[in-house]
């Protein structure tokens, strides 16, 4: 009995015939990966990277084998982070890491499912070793199941089921984050942390741009992930290079830098006894660098929520000095308006790509004739370019996405769901078990806020950084119930503090 009250804790090196097993069949797919690699790649590489980069891409004409060189980088990125891992003593950082990553880098291929597999991994392994697997299901389900009804419907109208299935299995891993999250997050540390990685990765991504705009102006080629069709804007001053960072959309990019940049904002200006100097600092530098990430997108819906977003924050935040506040904001305006500055701004703005602008119009009114004419379900996720599309473009506007290719189900339960999770978080707000959890859920009332302003002039519905977000909402609507209703967890499956 003694013997068995004293047993050494099982560490996940222990080897055993089960492990030695999973490891062996985990080493053989890995080998077969990379014969499967190694075969396609010399088969199709030179047309894979002409159809990427282009016949002659700048500055990589001199490297035929650049699959095999980002290869390398990649394996070389793995060892890394193995032995962060090792140095750490677990993987949680690591895959908390790789997650925070995927959530600002589209063109990081495979990161973000590696990520999720990770998590699923952490709690289906600790889970079964400790005799229960913490997910906290919630309501949401639901209509995350009426979701995906609403996307099968696509199937009895596509021509194309395999490309649909795909991608509907891609996208489904999206939404796996509103359970998962809430099972991993479960304190205020495991969310600070969360974010503290993305907020380095975000100030990554603009080192990113600044870099993509030294290229640009050294070989005269605008160096984007972006297609050319939307890789420049036209202004007053010349065609300037719209800059995507590690997102392949320059709108998509400002989006997620402005949506980290208002929340990072928020939580620099906490009260003094509520965070410590050194942590207000990296929270409003963090605030700047993304403020500033955001403008060089050239992105005008970008522009729109991050001045929105920094104009909001201080007038709710500082609640004493706010109509004195308020009074500044509408006299600067009233002098703008007076001296023809406004007026002139506005111009400049609208007439950046001006006749594209316009012609999105055309594309929204083919979507409204897509909803009247199937009005219940739409004409199917994805099958929009199929409806009497004779542009071949895609419509700019999430809910017009929505209602074009879901009909009203589609509208009624998105529309739910976003509906649920405000109405949730403004319940936290108002009825918060910590001060902390109220912090959290007015930050990501600011950052839906954002999203709903962009979400009129490009499609988000499909981005995993928004399903980022609706996971991260659940887990701080789950922990601020669990902590007022209940006691917090002591047995952490995930991030254990420190001893």
């Amino acid at each position: 009995m003694v013997a068995e009250l004293n047993h050494e804790p099982v560490l996940t090196t222990d080897f055993n015939s089960k492990t030695s097993l999973w490891r062996g069949l985990a080493l053989v797919l890995l080998g077969w990966f990379v014969a499967f690699f190694v075969k396609n790649y010399g088969i199709f590489s030179r047309r894979i990277q002409i159809d990427i980069l282009g016949p002659n891409p700048s500055l990589v004409n001199d490297m035929p084998y650049l699959g095999s060189v980002l290869l390398i980088l990649v394996g070389l990125l793995l060892i890394l982070l193995v032995g962060l891992a090792i140095k750490s003593g677990s993987i949680d950082r690591v895959v908390l890491g790789m997650f925070a990553f995927s959530l600002n880098a589209d063109v990081v291929p495979m990161l973000f499912q590696i990520a999720v597999l990770g998590f699923c991994y952490i709690l289906v392994a600790r889970g079964l070793r400790r005799g229960r697997i913490p997910f906290r299901l919630t309501p949401m389900v639901v209509l995350l199941g009426l979701m995906m009804l609403s996307y099968s419907v696509s199937f009895l109208q596509t021509t194309q089921p395999l490309s649909l299935m795909s991608n509907m299995i891609y996208r489904s891993t999206y939404m796996l984050l509103v359970v998962l999250l809430p099972a991993l997050l479960v304190s205020r540390r495991h969310l600070d942390t969360l974010f503290d990685f993305m907020l380095v990765v975000a100030m990554i991504t603009v080192g990113v741009e600044i870099a993509q705009y030294i290229l640009t102006a050294m070989s005269g080629r605008i160096i984007t992930f972006s297609p050319t069709s939307y890789n420049h804007v036209m202004t007053p001053f010349g065609t300037m290079p719209r800059l995507t960072g590690l997102m392949y959309h320059p709108n998509h990019q400002s989006n997620i830098l402005a949506t980290q940049a208002a929340m990072a904002l928020w939580f620099s200006l906490q009260p003094k006894d509520t965070i410590d100097r050194r942590r207000r600092m990296f929270l409003f530098a963090g605030y700047v660098i993304l403020a500033f990430g955001t403008v060089v997108t050239m992105s005008r819906s970008g522009w729109l929520s991050i001045a929105i977003a920094t104009a909001l924050v201080p007038l709710i935040r500082f609640k004493k000095v706010a109509p004195w506040y308020l009074l500044m904001v509408v006299g600067v305006g009233l002098l703008a308006y007076a001296t023809g500055f406004a007026e002139a701004g506005y111009k400049v703005v609208h007439d950046m790509n001006g006749d594209s602008a316009d012609f999105r119009w055309h594309i929204d009114d083919i979507a409204l004739e897509a909803f009247f004419t199937r009005p219940w379900f739409g004409v199917g996720t994805s099958n929009f370019l199929d409806f009497f599309n004779p542009y071949q473009l895609e419509v700019h506007d999430t809910y017009l996405q929505i209602a074009s290719g879901m009909g009203i189900f589609g509208i009624l339960v998105f529309g739910g769901y976003i509906f649920a999770v405000i109405i949730r978080l403004i319940h936290v707000v108002l009825n918060p078990a910590s001060s902390a959890y109220r912090e959290w859920a007015i930050a990501l009332l600011f950052g839906l806020m954002i999203t709903g302003i962009q979400s009129f002039f490009a499609m988000f519905l499909w981005i995993k950084f928004l399903w980022g977000v609706f996971g991260i909402a659940e887990a701080v609507i789950m922990n601020n119930r669990d902590k007022k209703y209940r006691t917090s967890p002591n047995d952490f499956i995930f991030l254990p503090p420190q001893r």
